[in-house]
């Protein structure tokens, strides 16, 4: 019941990822383990920062990159040479911090499920982690794929460990005897895509199944490599999608799928680019659509001549794994996420505009200050997110007494329910109801909280309690707050950290005059709004 395990971390210009990654897997609980660090011709310095801080971690330098899976294979062959004691792989992306028991908890269901040959654990995104990024992959009839459970919320997902289509490569763990009773990774897809192609060749070609284990936990830097909409990424995924249909699916079933993925392709897709005048897009769509067409005969051909490996195949176990693909065409099942959501991994943002009384975030940001995060990697974020707190500083429209003052805040709040914050302007705090979806909150404030200041001070927190203590300058808990150092944070710590974890996307927030074009006419009448 102590199987010894060597955890594999494929690496490419990762040196800002590495160290965490390597921490996380040091504080592990099983520790019959050796860990391999793969790299794929690095250029930033990663093999020896690893030489210089990881003694112990063992390097696989390979010349050239060819892609994730030649990565893999070339690490567990490198892994049964050095170490034939060996009996799991783990397979890592660089860009991850593994719960204390992640390791533990995989192997233990290996070893009381004989059957099971490739598991994966519950995949949350690394700064949001209330969120899930992966509870195992799907694919459907157009070869789509997307991650299970993806972007729901956690405590809502009562998903149970047990069989699934396939797991994320990004973090699973198989038992060396799958290597050997079905083969290795395909390396032909360079990135993207190897993981479901090694779950089918799991499910159709060995006696091994692939398992989802609820307890294995592990924070994931969603898309930190490529970007999250970026077009390396687009391409890579569309070609590799594409490469998936021609080797897996039956060739009588990709007799009738083959024309309905050409008519979306050419008919919706690239028709639509045509229509909007999009030309560099339409080109981009078109190229990868001939590598499709390119490829077809040379993949189709292969499997005809070596006769699909029917004398491997599993029938059962691989009408089992058809049960699990989605009978959908162009839907993909994914959750779908308003596009100001998906960048969430860039804690930047660049300053527009000057300081003013009404902050545009995106356009005229001047005046936010710690706490808030930046939604787009380039161009104009649509909003900004803070999690438990932000402020910035806002100039005074103080015209006289004979004016009234307000408040004016536009949000979006993803989560269905609704939810107290507190907003601190200059020592006098509030409470406001927020609710689902986009809104905006009116209030009037005190014309003596603006008389004689030419700036605001604004802050903002889901804590009334930790207003009041950063009012009385508790500096330590203000930058552990603020600051958000997650990667400095031990597993415990880190749990702490994220217990009370909320967010909120806004996209306004002014101190308007009573005659201000900008303030909201449809609140007329204006709630009474708690004060403290």
């Amino acid at each position: 019941m102590n199987p010894k395990v060597l955890l594999i971390i494929i690496n490419y210009n990762g040196i800002n990822f590495l160290g965490e990654c390597l921490d996380s897997i040091q504080a592990q609980s099983y520790t019959n383990m050796k860990v391999l660090v793969a790299d794929n011709n690095s250029k930033d310095g990663s093999v020896q920062y690893v030489r210089n801080n990881y003694a112990d971690v063992d390097i696989l330098q390979n010349m050239f990159n060819k892609g994730y899976g030649d990565a893999i294979n070339r690490a567990v062959r490198y892994g049964i040479n050095k170490y034939p004691d060996i009996q799991y792989f783990g397979i890592l992306n660089n860009d991850l911090r593994l719960d204390e028991k992640w390791t533990e908890n995989l192997v233990k269901h290996g070893e009381s499920k004989p059957d099971c040959g490739v598991m994966g654990g519950k995949m949350l995104i690394y700064y949001w982690p209330k969120y899930i990024n992966s509870t195992g992959s799907l694919v459907n009839y157009f070869g789509s794929g997307w991650d299970r459970d993806f972007f729901e919320i956690d405590s809502e997902v009562k998903r149970k460990s047990g069989e699934a289509l396939a797991v994320s490569g990004g973090a699973m763990l198989i038992k060396k005897d799958v290597f050997l009773s079905c083969g290795f990774f395909d390396s032909r897809y360079f990135m993207y895509y190897e993981d479901i192609d090694f779950c089918f060749k799991v499910w159709k070609y060995s006696d091994y199944t692939v398992d989802y284990v609820s307890d294995a936990l592990v924070y994931h830097k969603f898309s930190s490599s490529s970007g999250i909409l970026s077009l390396k990424k687009h391409f890579y995924l569309k070609r590799a999608r594409f490469i998936f249909i021609l080797k897996n699916y039956p060739l009588g079933f990709l007799k009738k799928i083959i024309p309905k993925i050409s008519d979306y392709e050419v008919g919706f897709i690239m028709k639509d680019l045509l229509a909007r005048y999009d030309i560099v897009n339409f080109w981009r769509e078109f190229y990868i659509y001939l590598i499709f067409l390119a490829k077809m005969p040379a993949i189709i051909g292969r499997r005809i001549i070596k006769k699909d490996n029917k004398k491997m195949l599993r029938p059962s176990k691989a009408m089992k794994m058809w049960g699990m693909v989605s009978t959908a065409t162009t839907d993909s099942g994914r959750k779908q996420i308003p596009m100001q959501y998906l960048d969430i991994l860039w804690n930047r943002y660049e300053k527009f505009g000057s300081l003013t009384n009404r902050v545009i975030m995106g356009i005229n940001d001047e005046g936010l200050k710690k706490g808030w995060k930046s939604l787009v990697t380039k161009g104009y974020p649509r909003g900004r997110f803070f999690f438990n707190y932000a402020d910035l500083v806002l100039t005074s429209p103080y015209r006289g007494e004979n004016h009234k003052y307000y408040f004016q805040f536009q949000y979006f709040l993803y989560d269905r329910k609704q939810d107290e914050l507190f907003i601190d302007i200059e020592g006098k705090i509030f409470e406001i109801k927020l609710n689902e979806r986009m809104n905006t909150t009116v209030f009037e404030i005190p014309d003596d909280l603006l008389k004689d200041k030419n700036q605001l001070m604004i802050k903002l927190s889901f804590s009334r309690d930790f207003l009041k203590k950063s009012n009385k300058h508790n500096s330590e808990m203000n930058e552990a707050l603020l600051g958000g150092e997650v990667s400095r944070m031990d597993n415990k710590a880190f749990s702490k950290y994220i217990a009370g974890f909320k967010e909120l996307f806004v996209i306004e927030i002014s101190v308007l005059s009573d005659d201000s074009q900008y303030l909201r006419r449809e609140f007329s009448m204006l709630e009474k709004i708690n004060e403290y």
